[in-house]
């Protein structure tokens, strides 16, 4: 009769809900997303002498159970990612606070294109706080594209390589070869361009880098003298454009500085590359005083060459810094700007790691390069990724073909805003509602992610965060105040199925 009488009163206050007051101080409060580590959440108190704090559900409790509750709420603390708009929106007119908290092996930060043309490099960043030494990779099938040893603690990663397909296209992080983010873009065709190769005598170098000029759908055409006042000329994808061939980019020897169509095409803001530079300091005068660039470059070895990595070599040279110029990656090549791109490479020959079956870094050099030197393209689209559903996604687009002042994405169209400081720059933001991919432009995908992860939780706090700071007032002047509590249901459900256990074993344990 006991146990029964203590289990229906057990029931009975579960629905009653009886709590009892305490006064507290509530200057100071700390609300902690769930999965934050107990240990973390005192030391936190600790630090920011805070003697509060509540999860997502007792707050939603006492704001229910006490009328005046946030109401005299000073600084509040959000600790973590996990807090639904609704909760915040409870926060209006209050100065809120927040406190990141990122678990071990956890991504904390990523980026990368949404959307680019095949050969060029796509670049994945971001932050990554490991246990202990770990290696990540970023890898397209079991094919690993990039890969970082990971030191303990805090962590930034950069990878970068060629995107090599059309379409949609999925890549993924590992952590020791476990999967940690898949990484989903889409490669839309390359516009092609014309090379003109100028050369002294044919090399394998020119041959393999003009062919795979051709096999990317660029139109080529190589001049070589075979004797004097006598030239050779080939051409690769001639049937590509019927109208006359005029160079966007010239590939040639340093001892063609002088050449009348190397000093034209600079002259002209087009893009000259220098290869094949076997006197560099001499090289490097010539350079410069045929095109007014500023060139400098350092000895680094007595060696005859130095190694980049294997099968690749260079001269034992530096490129030094200098204004208006940029380093690619890290090889000794470089690009300079004056009315034209003058690039410059200090390596002896890539052709050998094709040969030796390593096309993807054979590609990921020229690549870098020709994403240096390319001619301005049109319809140029950025769209960071991730991407993620009832999260606002800014959208910049240059150069447009057409500009018709609206933007299509699957059924449904945005307004573009033109900038103020450049007209051929559009910008627009816009909020996906479905996920997956969804169409952009009819003939162009984007990925909405579908996977919610800590990193959505981040960027959608944030976004709410920024629309709260429209609305923050001045804080409350109460230091303390007398709440009422209840206990949790969780402690109400431990305490039934007890009693309820004891009511079954009791008959039993009768004798």
């Amino acid at each position: 009769m006991g146990l029964n009488i203590f289990v229906w009163l057990l029931i009975f206050l579960f629905i009653l809900q009886p709590g009892w007051k305490y006064t507290t101080d509530t200057n100071k409060v700390l609300l902690i997303d769930k999965t934050v580590p107990t240990a973390y959440v005192k030391k936190i108190k600790d630090s920011l002498h805070i003697a509060e704090s509540f999860d997502t559900r007792d707050f939603n409790r006492l704001a229910a159970k006490n009328a005046h509750f946030v109401e005299k709420l000073d600084n509040i603390y959000l600790l973590g990612q996990d807090f639904s708009p609704q909760t915040i929106s409870q926060l209006s007119w209050k100065k809120l606070n927040w406190l990141p908290y990122y678990g071990n092996n956890q991504l904390q930060d990523l980026q990368w294109k949404s959307i680019v043309r095949k050969g060029d490099i796509q670049e994945v960043r971001g932050k990554i706080s490991v246990d202990e030494v770990k290696t990540l990779t970023i890898k397209y099938a079991n094919k690993v594209l990039d890969s970082l040893k990971l030191q303990k603690g805090l962590n930034a990663f950069h990878f970068s390589f060629p995107a090599f397909t059309i379409g949609q296209t999925e890549t993924f992080l590992a952590l020791d070869n476990e999967s940690l983010q898949d990484i989903h873009f889409y490669c839309h065709a390359p516009q092609p361009f014309n090379v003109l190769f100028i050369l002294e005598n044919p090399d394998f170098e020119s041959k393999n880098l003009s062919e795979w000029l051709g096999k990317n759908n660029h139109r080529v055409e190589i001049i070589t003298t075979i004797a004097k006042d006598a030239q050779s000329k080939v051409s690769i994808n001639k049937s590509i454009q019927s109208k006359a061939f005029i160079p966007d980019l010239i590939i040639t020897d340093p001892g063609n500085a002088n050449n009348g169509l190397v000093k034209k095409a600079v002259a002209e803001g087009k893009s000259v590359l220098f290869i094949n530079s076997t006197a560099p300091e001499q090289n490097i005068k010539t350079i410069n005083q045929a095109l007014g660039t500023n060139w400098r470059i350092k000895k680094i070895s007595n060696e005859q060459f130095i190694t980049i990595s294997e099968n690749l070599t260079a001269v034992p040279y530096r490129i030094e810094e200098n204004i208006n110029q940029k380093s690619i990656g890290n090889y000794p090549i470089a690009v300079q700007k004056k009315v034209g791109k003058v690039g410059l490479s200090l390596l002896n020959e890539t052709f050998p790691l094709k040969l030796s079956g390593d096309s993807l870094n054979y590609n990921k050099i020229w690549s870098s390069v020709f994403q240096q030197l390319n001619p301005p393209f049109q319809n140029n689209i950025n769209i960071e990724a991730p991407v993620f559903a009832n999260t606002q996604t800014p959208i910049v687009l240059n150069n447009l073909s057409v500009v018709s002042g609206k933007l299509r994405l699957a059924n449904d169209t945005t307004q573009l805003i033109q900038s103020a400081i450049n007209p051929s720059s559009f910008t627009s933001n816009y909020v996906f509602r479905k996920t997956g991919w969804q169409t952009f432009q009819d003939s162009l995908q984007v990925f909405v992610e579908d996977k919610p992860n800590v990193l959505q939780q981040s960027r959608q706090l944030q976004e709410n965060l920024l629309a709260h700071e429209t609305f923050e007032s001045v804080s409350s002047s109460a230091s303390a105040q007398t709440l009422t509590a209840t206990l949790p249901d969780w402690v109400w459900y431990i305490l039934i199925i007890l009693g309820l256990a004891a009511l079954w074993l009791e008959p039993k344990l009768n004798f």
